[in-house]
């Protein structure tokens, strides 16, 4: 369905010109692992022993943690919604998806798809238009949660952080020490 729905248009031309480039790359790839005989294993050691050093270099004090939350503009309307859940949703329209649910993926409905093609994977496929006061409205509520282990949080959008936590570990580790 998507295929027949998309192959005339510009991305998926665009898409085809990137499948094949990403196809030259890896026989580009497969003809260098060809060349690679027991003889050139020398300078392929030299390589990899850089990249080793390379390593050995990366600063690995700091404790990171990334906040992912998938479907969070549909998980948002199905809680205020309640008759939404377990039924399949998108939130957006039929020119673009921003998200779906769970229910909607089982029939292959994703992000960033045209709602036109995914009513046609999932005619049942429920449409909520985006209310993104709603969601900045919701992710304050995280944003609150997340400053207290990261002061310095980096929100990258509405629903991903990443929170830089190894002060609140060590905190937490002290305390620990300190009451056994």
């Amino acid at each position: 369905i998507i295929y027949e729905m998309s192959k005339d248009s510009q991305y998926f031309q665009q898409a085809q010109k990137n499948d094949e480039k990403t196809r030259k790359k890896i026989e580009l790839m497969r003809d260098k692992i060809k060349v690679t005989r027991p003889g050139n294993l020398a300078s392929v050691t030299v390589a990899v022993d850089k990249y080793v050093e390379m390593l050995e270099d990366v600063d690995l004090s700091q404790i990171y943690c990334v906040v992912d939350m998938d479907m969070f503009f549909a998980a948002v309307e199905i809680r205020d919604r309640p008759e939404l859940r377990k039924k399949p949703v998108a939130v957006g329209g039929m020119s673009m998806i921003s998200t779906a649910n769970y229910e909607a993926r089982k029939y292959g409905v994703r992000s960033a798809m045209p709602g036109f093609i995914a009513r046609k994977l999932c005619p049942s496929l429920i449409f909520v238009k985006s209310n993104f006061e709603k969601y900045k409205a919701v992710n304050k509520t995280f944003t609150d949660i997340f400053k207290e282990y990261d002061p310095g949080l980096k929100a990258t959008s509405l629903d991903e952080a990443y929170l830089n936590i190894t002060d609140y570990v060590d905190e937490k580790l002290r305390l620990e020490s300190v009451s056994l």
